[in-house]
């Protein structure tokens, strides 16, 4: 009976837990999508100087839209009455992978889409909430995070066809990102959560890394708060992140720290969430009220140009 209740009151902790995400994309969306916040001073983006191009996957008020990082191009590629977001380039740039949810989050499946917002298929057809998914760097395999067969979700990694799902990790984890060479991920731990971690105080959120086969787990932060959404650098030696240290709940700003967990170090002092790499290690795209890139050393600020149709959330693309 113990158990029972113990096993019940952290089904009800995970919801709130696993949706901290949402939560905060939904915060964000509800202050506007316009660009500059908080009084920082930003450059202006899309010009040829500013050194930003390739192309934008996003969310906004729960469908996808791609754009160039210079504003033009603007498509909306989902139209169903579904929540669909949390998009992620395949390493071409001729696929998206998103999560598709028609319900509640038990409803999630993984779906892949071309480019151009054709030929949508789904790819997990399981019980339990599929999300989070993430391209290997050689465009085989998806990573994505699950909670089939629990209550916690857990990594899972399948071909980009659908085929051969199999649970990577023994601890519970989502949001993984690949290391460049595609030999590692790193990815979200709720340790408050998570029956298998030394707790001590209340962590929240930590970022881990295992190898691409499920072995060698690390863990990398262990700051008090929530430290979430790694992405790797180009040459695979720091990672960048969001974390709400020293701030008012529900804020993050970005940090940086090398590949083994060393040398953490704020890299932007406004709000920011989901960075992600540029893949010629130049500069680093985030959400904060609109789209935003900084360098890689934290200077050069920039909103994106591009003016969404609703609150932005989370955010990919091929620069």
């Amino acid at each position: 009976m113990v158990r029972q209740l113990a096993s019940l009151l952290g089904a009800i902790v995970l919801v709130a837990a696993c949706t901290r995400n949402e939560g905060q994309v939904a915060q964000t969306r509800a202050e506007g999508s316009t660009g500059g916040a908080d009084g920082t001073q930003t450059e202006a983006a899309g010009s040829p100087e500013a050194g930003i191009a390739g192309r934008v996957v996003f969310d906004a008020d729960w469908d996808i839209y791609v754009a160039n990082a210079d504003g033009s191009g603007l498509k909306r590629l989902t139209t169903s009455p579904a929540r669909e977001f949390d998009p992620s380039w395949s390493p071409e740039g001729a696929k998206i992978a998103y999560r598709y949810e028609p319900g509640d989050d038990a409803s999630a499946e993984i779906y892949v889409m071309g480019a151009d917002g054709s030929e949508k298929t789904n790819l997990t057809r399981s019980p339990g909430q599929d999300h989070s998914p993430a391209w290997s760097p050689d465009g085989t395999k998806i990573a994505f995070a699950s909670t089939r067969g629990g209550v916690l979700p857990h990594l899972w990694v399948m071909n980009t066809d659908g085929s051969s799902q199999t649970r990577l990790t023994a601890v519970s984890g989502e949001y993984p990102a690949w290391s460049p060479d595609g030999t590692q991920l790193a990815f979200d731990v709720n340790t408050d959560l998570e029956p298998t971690i030394d707790h001590g105080a209340r962590a929240g959120f930590d970022i881990f890394v295992v190898r691409a086969d499920g072995s060698g787990l690390r863990r990398l932060t262990r700051a008090a708060g929530n430290d979430q959404g790694a992405s790797w650098s180009p040459d695979g030696r720091r990672i960048v992140f969001e974390s709400d240290r020293g701030r008012s709940p529900g804020s993050t700003t970005l940090w940086t720290m090398k590949a083994d967990g060393s040398m953490e170090k704020p890299l932007t002092s406004r709000d920011g969430f989901r960075p992600t790499w540029s893949r010629d290690d130049a500069n680093i795209l985030f959400s904060a009220r609109g789209l935003f890139v900084v360098r890689a050393d934290g200077s050069g600020l920039r909103a994106l140009p591009i003016r969404a149709p609703g609150e932005i959330g989370l955010a990919d693309w091929t620069g």
